[in-house]
């Protein structure tokens, strides 16, 4: 369902294809360096605090753009 969305925003197959693979890269980056960090966090906190704290800041942040990505406009036309 998530892979629809970008043919839902796009004009053509070509600006889906460089949606979804922008989209894509930057997602499997923080999903390779998210566990590393938060781990790293809580270590050199002694706590969980900072790192949960970090990740609700981003559901927030994620929320938000969230929002802003469900308008019903094509890419092209967002401005």
């Amino acid at each position: 369902m998530a892979m629809m969305f970008f043919g839902l925003r796009t004009e053509n197959a070509h600006q889906a294809a460089e949606l979804s693979g922008m989209a894509q890269s930057i997602g499997y980056l923080l999903a390779a360096i998210g566990p590393a960090l938060i781990g790293y966090l809580h270590d050199a906190t002694n706590s969980w605090n900072l790192p949960l704290f970090i990740l609700l800041g981003a559901s927030v942040l994620l929320f938000v753009v969230g929002i802003g990505a469900a308008s019903n406009q094509k890419l092209n036309t967002m401005k």
